[in-house]
């Protein structure tokens, strides 16, 4: 009775802290609400992998996850020992191991909550890098089609004298780079494939389609930040750990001066185990602090970069009408427009991999022990 207590005073406390910090959001946006050139080309015959089944593979595989659970499980085991060793009287080494199975379960139980958000965040950093690196590569392979015209425009006014062979050799240059440029990004993608196999254990030779959707939320904050961090340092499940350690600590050292009445080194040995617990526990809290004041930060720096990329992806969008327009009217050439539009596509790719972004860093700030 004591552990499911335990168990969903844990769980009520984080869904109450969750629910309550953060205002209605009321603004949303996803891709649909700007893009009109970026095209991502799906995959034949690709299997598809959604996020959902990813995450499910993950947990299934995680040693990390594993270990957790057997920690918890032999945790739960010894404390039921203990509670039958006290439950008809007790010595004071009875009594003393009783408190630390007791806390050894209940930081056993905060543990392997942490490992399973920890897997599950993982696996979408990596599922989301992959996204984010084989939309670049559909990009660096329309860049390459466009310097490659680009390069035998000038090939051909360097045959006619009309085009210096510093400038041909630099438009060479450019061609050779947007090429090693898409070797970079294939080379990013098998790496990030790589990472996602030692997750869910796939064959990165298989032709997967991943498919998460990106979404755009500010962050409105119901609370002000300090009194937000106060919320989330004091419902930390690292914190609450450390917690428990002072906690068992002290409890120790209580039942140390009372019942070993004989020796002062008992009691200082207790006294300085409370001392050290109580220090760590501080030095927990002032990092915690810092990790989600950083967070916030970068939050708030990304959200504004996003409005900025808003704004220059009007101005580039407008660029490639009057473009089109020229072309229209013989006054510029396709090769005006394909650039144009293309410039539009990369900033559009920005976007997208800035909204990634900040879902993530969104969750780490709602979810503090993932920073």
């Amino acid at each position: 009775m004591n552990k499911r207590h335990i168990a969903v005073l844990l769980l009520f406390s984080m869904m109450l802290n969750y629910n309550t910090v953060f205002a209605e959001q009321k603004e949303y946006y996803d891709t649909d609400s700007f893009l009109t050139v970026l095209q991502i080309p799906e995959k034949e015959n690709a299997i598809v992998l959604t996020l959902e089944e990813a995450t499910q593979r993950a947990l299934a595989r995680s040693t990390t996850l594993k270990n957790s659970n057997m920690d918890l499980n032999i945790s739960e085991q010894k404390l039921e020992n203990e509670q039958k060793n006290i439950a008809n009287g007790h010595t004071f080494q009875q009594l003393l191991e009783y408190i630390k199975q007791n806390a050894n379960y209940t930081t056993s139980l905060l543990s392997r909550q942490v490992a399973e958000e920890g897997v599950k965040f993982s696996l979408k950093q990596v599922y989301i890098e992959i996204i984010n690196q084989e939309r670049e590569i559909a990009l660096a392979k329309q860049n390459i089609k466009n310097t490659e015209k680009e390069l035998l425009i000038a090939r051909t006014k360097a045959k006619l004298g009309l085009l210096s062979e510093q400038e041909l050799n630099n438009q060479e240059l450019s061609y050779q780079k947007a090429l090693t440029n898409l070797q970079q990004q294939e080379s990013n993608v098998k790496s990030a494939y790589q990472s996602l196999a030692k997750l869910i254990d796939i064959d990165i030779d298989d032709n997967y389609q991943l498919v998460l959707e990106a979404v755009y939320e500010p962050l409105e904050l119901e609370l002000s930040l300090d009194t937000y961090i106060k919320s989330k340092v004091n419902t930390d499940p690292t914190i609450e750990q450390k917690q428990i350690n002072l906690d068992t600590a002290t409890s120790e050292a209580k039942l140390t001066h009372t019942t070993v009445t004989d020796s002062t080194t008992a009691d200082e040995e207790a006294d300085n185990s409370v001392a050290k617990a109580s220090l760590s526990l501080s030095d927990e809290k002032l990092n915690l602090k810092e990790k989600i004041q950083n967070c916030y930060d970068n939050i708030m720096n990304l959200e504004k970069n996003y409005q900025n990329n808003l704004l220059e992806l009007e101005t580039l969008k407008q660029q490639y009408s009057i473009a089109q327009k020229k072309y229209d009217l013989e006054q510029c050439t396709e090769l005006d427009v394909l650039k144009a539009k293309q410039s539009v596509a990369e900033k559009e790719s920005e976007i997208i991999g800035q909204m990634y972004e900040h879902m993530l860093l969104i969750e780490q700030f709602e979810n503090s022990y993932l920073l």
